[in-house]
């Protein structure tokens, strides 16, 4: 049995991400009346909640993206808090350009909760993997991923708390498992050590955390002892944190629920390039669309397509640590 770190409370049931979300945003808006729910005909966390207590901070802004982002942009330029909730492709890529000029210039106080992944019932259209590569250019922004219902509270409490625009990113995925426990530490811009290890480093985000934990009973069946590293917040990456894994193991996996191009992976890569040249291997979407799957047995094989399962990422841990020891023979020779 894998040794986890303090905090770790892994459970073998579904912890859903938008539960813990729901739960803190009611919580902050029962205490907090500048903060808003800005609608664009999708829903909101804590919508009943809102309906009962607090009607008139709600606004409807309809199927028009672009217009609810500089709504959201003024209401933040007089003291309130606004929170836009959609999928990632609407709230954020339908109005790219209004929430560049009219919020990230100003680092108005705006907090954008997007949906997308690499599976999911309603498809390419709706369930994007490119947000994170879209998003992370994006000067200003703050982006986290969380991995579970408590990580996703602590998350959407930090995101209210902190003084600027984020993005908190909700995964169409199968269901996480329950991975942390209710006093678990959290920190915009800081990694979770879930557990540490000598032969290799797992860098997870979001539902891939649930894969990484699965990927260790494999491991150790080979006599590998790898870690795992949560990260949450995918801009600003917390580089001492990767840094400090990459001396420790020298071989590093990224896994993430979205395109490898831009995504995690080459967050983590670019930041070893210039400081720790360090073997990785990306284990995400590849430079393809999304597609459906809402049934068990449909999200079992888009799995096993996209190679986001924990088969795959101690395949990949594999093949890194094979690559770590031909880079050694080299220099060696």
């Amino acid at each position: 049995m894998p040794t986890f770190n303090k905090h770790i409370q892994i459970e073998n049931k579904p912890d859903m991400v938008p539960v813990g979300v729901e739960k803190a945003i009611t919580a902050a808006a029962a205490k907090n009346n500048r903060i808003i729910a800005v609608l664009e005909d999708m829903g909101f966390p804590g919508l009943l909640w809102f309906k009962k207590n607090a009607p008139e901070r709600m606004m409807e802004c309809g199927i028009a993206e672009q217009n609810a982002a500089v709504v959201a942009a003024g209401l933040a330029a007089e003291g309130f808090i606004p929170i836009i909730n959609s999928f990632l492709f609407a709230d954020v890529g339908r109005a790219y350009n209004q929430i560049r000029q009219s919020i990230l210039v100003d680092r108005f106080n705006v907090k954008f909760i997007g949906r997308e992944g690499a599976w999911g019932e309603t498809g390419i259209s709706h369930n994007t993997v490119e947000g994170i590569g879209s998003c992370r250019v994006l000067p200003n922004l703050v982006i986290l991923n969380p991995a579970d219902a408590v990580e996703a509270q602590k998350a959407t409490e930090a995101m209210l708390q902190y003084i600027g625009p984020v993005l908190l990113r909700q995964e169409s995925s199968p269901s996480p498992i329950k991975i942390f426990a209710d006093d678990v530490p959290f920190d915009i811009g800081k990694v979770y050590t879930v557990k540490d290890g000598k032969d290799a480093t797992i860098i997870a985000t979001g539902y891939m955390l649930t894969e990484a934990i699965k990927a260790i009973d494999i491991l150790e069946k080979d006599g590998l002892d790898v870690g795992i590293l949560d990260m949450c917040t995918l801009k600003p990456l917390d580089e001492e944190a990767i840094i400090k894994v990459a001396e420790k193991t020298g071989a590093i996996v990224t896994a993430e629920n979205g395109s490898i191009i831009g995504g995690l992976g080459d967050g983590v890569a670019a930041v070893l390039a210039e400081n720790l040249p360090t073997p990785v291997i990306k284990v995400g979407v590849e430079d393809e669309f999304s597609q459906s799957g809402k049934i068990t047995k449909d999200v079992d094989e888009l799995k096993k397509h996209f190679g986001l399962g924990a088969e795959d990422i101690a395949v990949s841990v594999k093949e890194v640590i094979a690559k770590r020891e031909k880079l050694k023979k080299k220099r060696e020779r």
